[in-house]
């Protein structure tokens, strides 16, 4: 409820605003029918040019919303959601007066599904749309008036006949929803459907009614019998296979065309406005075919989907078509707008040369010229004079004075074509050369006075794409097969983008009209976000061709320097060397060369303005190699899977890390060796990256540990709509939801205490054989695999299962505590250490063999903690030593800043704070945001806060040591520090007999390619280092209770070692061992807390603790 309580209130809205359209709109038609507007009427108002589009566009408007509200949201959906709204609303402010109402209107209207929608019956959607009531007049006028009108004036751009049909596309899509409102018309007007079909739908049967919303008339009018005549008898199958094979036919000679206008150096601003004619008419032939080719093929009827199903090759000659269609569109335009931008500016330009050039012709006649004074023709002079004359009289300001222009430069044009003829000026070669530039000054001037802006508004509309807004979505892939075929088609199909930017046009256009500023940038900035997100989708085959020939680049093994060479080789090798990788070499040559010219078809390529959102190619090139790079390592991290060990034996877990380790290596080097073609620093994107997918598995691992509901992507925080990542991931099994989990629980299983010994200061390895279960090689394969932030986050989920661990343990003691012979025990042990010299042994011993079924559970559980504290151990130890290694200066500062911030905080809590000297700054007043932040006690939190995110990644928090569940005082169970001295002896007398094996008296390690060495491994000599884990656990639990616990147990262990010293002086040995033992798991236990001997004096006698191995 609270997850879907925000949604279902927009949908009300949504619902509710529909209604209120409904009802203005049925009142405005009322009111113009009734005469309440004096000297207006619905045929009034529709002989008007603006008010005749306004009207049937409110009318198909209010049947559009209803059409896309029943298909992407279904009646049981709504219904639902109206009765969750009820239910979150009633009662409250938020309730709705207008309820019941929307809940009549927007009930299930039975929508049938889109295959069996034409075997429908009658009733849909004309029932749905009779629950809108409209003026019944009005209607009729309305739809006669799409009927026979030209709403939008398009004629004038579609000159030819045989494009009627998409001249008036625009009037027909709403004419389609009009309809419905008006089904009689549809049912028995045979008539009136004859004269629809004849004039909207004579070729074309698929209609786009709203951005990227189409119907099949076919299937969405089969139930009316009128409709379906008229149809039936225009759309046959011969004439839609002519219809397809003339438009095929056409668009290969137009792309032929098209193909030469795009040859370098041919479109120029003299050819453009010379050839005006010509292109428009070029434009108009492409793209009435695309337009036919792209929506007819997605017809519902079976028999013409045969027909018209678009092959590859046809696909590929279309987008082609389409691709270079949109390059010729946008250059054209280039060179049209600031032509006609400077029309007359270029216009008296020419005409003052055209006057000088009459000018000059008269001077020269006139015998006056410096270079020829002996041809002088007083009558040729008069004559010029008369010519620059009436060119200076040359102007335009209306339709008539152009059609008037242009017959006077005809007229002057003819005049000195004329003259040339003359004798004594068809003598003169220079003359006639400057005659013939008069007169191409003359046409410059007429083909200049005939631009205009109806020009670009014949591109615009003729270049018009809203209706393929989800039709080019099937293309995608034929795009991605035209990059990779031609990398240099990058500029085409940005083209092709900035085409289908006119979609904007649509729902703006009126929008604008209004000037409602807030919904226009609300609208705009709908569309343009997604525009720019199919234009993502498109370019990002690039990344993925790169990152194809990267993967092929990383597993040419041949071409690698071998692993095995040292600092000096011979000429022979390096020559066998050459000879051996001379075809890898080419393959990686043209590999790059590839991936090179790939990359020069992005750095070529202008930006992009897509609505209101400007596309940097270069910045759309780095978030798809980021989502591709996350994609490759979400693959690699997916494909880490242990198989199921058997037995002891588990040397084979460290088989798929190095597997693992050796691709991302491969990868990541190949990536470098690009990353100059690609202008990108490949190794700070791998380390991004992969910190980023750990991280974000991390999050959701960590949800699902502590069985929350997962939350929706857009809420994790490392979550990047550009570059998803998917969970669980590919390889999700019982083992884990990702590789987080699935190492985890090898990990566990391979440190299992049952099955392995060791772990506190050597190797895990069998306690029945001499295999190495986890050591050195294992941990350092995790490192090369994981790399530091997966191996941070291993440890981060440890330390959650150890939290989880805590509580059942404590559980566990409480419910031990409850035990009645648990109850006797602890209070015989009470009494025992009130007695005065009373060995406390002896009642321990007795109880350990008697209670070892009560305290089993809770050894299990402590061995538990145990081993995962170990685990966490070790890999804080190995991240340590990375830090070091790779990032010794951050380590060191965040080791400095840590103890700094540990230094202040102590002097905070002493007096010395008031001694201090007031004039040295503080390490909290470099924390503070600003004169007005926090206080020193929230500085303090927000920066441990930080010191404790920033130390888990170089491992500097010792795991044992930290607080993973607050116990407050008096909250742990009582007696708890009897209860686990209780549970050491009893873990003391249960200890598995341990002995080497009697061939091999000293486990092997495990080499780097899996065969047992011959240098043996330190075996652990005592019981506290074969079995760390009981220790280490109870080490953990105490860092978690009250110091009270703490000195309990302490003082407890050290009169249990005043009496075991006192019985192992009279000489029985097993309690001597049993007291070596005990000795051995209390200094583990007090290594392990970090306690000194001085910390340890006040329980412990001072000659009793010289025997622990604890520091001084």
């Amino acid at each position: 409820r609270e997850l879907h309580e925000g949604s279902v209130e927009q949908l009300f809205r949504v619902l509710a605003a529909i209604r209120k359209y409904a009802a203005d709109l049925a009142k405005i038609l009322d009111e113009i029918e009734g005469g309440s507007y004096v000297g207006d009427s619905i045929e009034s108002v529709l002989r008007d040019s603006d008010s005749g589009q306004l009207l049937p566009e409110a009318i198909a408007m209010l049947g559009t919303l209803l059409l896309i509200l029943d298909e992407r949201i279904p009646g049981p959906c709504r219904e639902r959601s109206l009765v969750l709204f009820y239910r979150c609303t009633v009662g409250t402010i938020r309730a709705s007066d207008d309820y019941a109402d929307v809940c009549k209107l927007f009930k299930s209207t039975g929508r049938p599904a889109d295959p069996h929608i034409a075997s429908r019956t009658l009733g849909y959607p004309e029932t749905y749309f009779a629950r809108f009531s409209l003026c019944p007049d009005a209607l009729r006028l309305v739809i006669g008036h799409l009927q026979t009108g030209d709403v939008y004036g398009a004629a004038c751009h579609y000159p030819l006949p045989e494009h009627r049909s998409h001249s008036l596309s625009a009037q027909a899509g709403l004419l389609y929803v009009a309809l419905f409102f008006q089904v009689e018309t549809l049912k028995s007007d045979g008539v009136a459907m004859r004269e629809i079909v004849d004039r909207h739908f004579g070729d074309c049967w698929v209609v786009a009614y709203a951005l990227g919303y189409t119907a099949d008339l076919l299937a969405m009018w089969a139930p009316y019998p009128a409709a379906m005549q008229a149809l039936s008898n225009a759309i046959t199958a011969s004439n839609v296979r002519q219809l397809q094979d003339q438009h095929l036919s056409r668009l290969a000679k137009i792309h032929e065309k098209i193909t030469e206008y795009l040859t370098e150096g041919v479109l120029t601003e003299e050819f453009v406005s010379c050839k005006t004619p010509a292109l428009l008419s070029c434009l108009r032939q492409a793209n009435t075919s695309i337009r036919w080719l792209l929506l007819q093929p997605t017809t519902l009827d079976p028999k013409l989907k045969a027909i018209c199903v678009s092959s590859a090759q046809i696909k590929e000659q279309l987008l082609g078509a389409l691709v270079d269609t949109a390059l010729l569109e946008e250059k054209i335009k280039s060179l049209l707008i600031p032509l006609v931008a400077r029309r007359d500016t270029d216009w008296q330009e020419l005409k003052t040369e055209a006057s000088q050039a009459m000018d000059d012709l008269a001077v020269y006649f006139s015998g006056d010229h410096a270079l020829r004074r002996n041809v002088r023709n007083e009558e040729l002079e008069n004559w010029f004079r008369g010519l620059q004359q009436r060119i200076d009289e040359l102007g335009f300001a209306s339709q008539e004075d152009l059609l008037v222009l242009s017959r006077k430069v005809s007229q002057l044009t003819t005049a000195l074509e004329e003259v040339s003829h003359y004798h004594e000026v068809s003598q003169q070669p220079q003359i006639l050369h400057f005659l013939a530039d008069a007169r191409q000054l003359l046409q410059r001037m007429l083909r200049t006075a005939n631009l205009s802006e109806d020009v670009l508004r014949t591109i615009e509309t003729v270049a018009d794409l809203s209706y393929a807004w989800k039709a080019l979505g099937a293309y995608q892939h034929t795009m991605g097969g035209l990059l990779s075929a031609s990398p240099s088609s990058v500029k085409g199909l940005r083209a092709l983008f900035l085409k289908l930017a006119s979609v904007l046009e649509t729902p703006l256009r009126r929008i604008r009209q209004s000037g409602n500023s807030a919904q226009d940038n609300l609208v705009s900035g709908y569309y343009s976000d997604r525009l720019v997100k199919f234009m993502r989708s498109v370019l990002q085959e690039i990344p993925r061709l790169i990152f194809k020939r990267i993967g092929r680049l990383s597993e040419l093994e041949a071409a690698r320097i071998p692993a095995t060479w040292t600092s000096r080789i011979t000429v022979a090798e390096l020559q066998g060397f050459a000879e051996k990788s001379a075809e890898a070499y080419d393959e990686v040559s043209t590999i790059t060369k590839h991936i090179a010219l790939l990359m020069r078809g992005i750095r070529e390529t202008d930006v992009a303005v897509l609505g209101i959102i400007s596309v940097e190619p270069r910045s759309v090139l780095l978030d798809g190699l980021r989502q591709e790079l996350a994609c490759q390592i979400e693959s690699l991290l997916a494909g880490l899977k242990f198989g199921s060990s058997s037995g002891a034996n588990f040397q084979d877990a460290a088989a798929p890390l190095d597997a693992l380790a050796k691709k991302s290596r491969a990868l990541c080097q190949s990536f470098e060796h690009l990353q100059d073609y690609l202008g990108v620093s490949a190794l700070q994107l791998w380390h991004r990256e992969f910190g980023r997918v750990v991280r974000f598995l991390l999050h959701m691992e960590l949800h699902s540990l502590l069985r929350r509901r997962l939350l929706p992507l857009d809420s994790v925080p490392y979550h990047d709509s550009l570059a998803p990542i998917s969970f669980p991931d590919a390889s999700s099994s019982r083992a884990g939801d990702s590789f987080i989990s699935r190492t985890v629980a090898m990990l566990i299983e391979s440190t299992d205490p049952k099955a392995v010994i060791g772990g506190l200061h050597h190797e895990w390895y069998s306690s029945q054989s001499v295999n190495v279960s986890v050591d050195g090689l294992v941990l350092d394969s995790l490192m090369r695999a994981l790399h530091p932030p997966g191996v941070a986050a291993v440890s981060k989920i440890l330390s959650f299962r150890v939290a989880s661990r805590l509580r059942e343990t404590l559980t566990a003691c409480r419910s031990t505590l409850d035990d009645r012979e648990v109850q006797s025990a602890i209070q015989k042990v009470k009494l025992s250490i009130g007695e005065d010299g009373c060995r406390i042994s002896k009642i321990i011993k007795p109880i350990q063999n008697s209670l070892n079924q009560q305290f089993k559970l809770l050894v299990e559980r402590i061995t538990g903690i145990g081993q995962i504290m170990l685990l966490q151990r070790r890999l804080a130890s190995l991240l340590r030593v990375q830090c070091s290694l790779h990032a010794s200066l951050v380590g060191e500062a965040l080791s400095i800043l840590d103890s700094a911030a540990l230094a202040e905080t102590q002097e905070l809590e002493s007096d010395l704070l008031e001694t201090a000297d007031d004039r040295l700054p503080s390490l909290w007043d470099f924390a503070k945001d600003s004169e007005k932040g926090p206080s020193p006690e929230e500085s303090q939190l927000r920066v441990y806060r930080k010191l404790a995110r920033a130390g888990e990644l170089p491992g500097f928090a010792n795991p044992i040591r930290q607080m993973l569940r607050v116990i407050p005082e008096g909250t742990a169970p009582a007696d708890i520090e009897i209860v686990l001295i209780l549970a050491m002896f009893v873990h003391i007398a249960s200890r598995p007999a341990y002995t080497s094996p009697p061939s091999q008296k000293s486990p092997k390690r495990r080499g780097r390619s899996g065969e047992a060495t011959s240098s043996p491994v330190q075996e652990p000599s005592t019981f506290g280092e074969r079995c760390p884990a009981f220790a280490a656990g109870c080490a953990a639990i105490l860092q978690q209770l009250p110091r009270k616990a703490t000195n309990g147990l302490l003082s407890l262990c050290g009169k249990c070692m005043q009496s075991l010293s006192a019985e192992a002086a009279e000489g029985h040995g097993t309690i001597m061992t049993d007291n070596a033992i005990f000795v051995e798991v209390l200094s583990t236990v007090a290594s392990l807390l970090g306690l000194s001997q001085a910390n340890l004096s006040d329980y412990i006698p001072q000659g009793l603790l010289d025997l622990l191995p604890v520091e001084k």
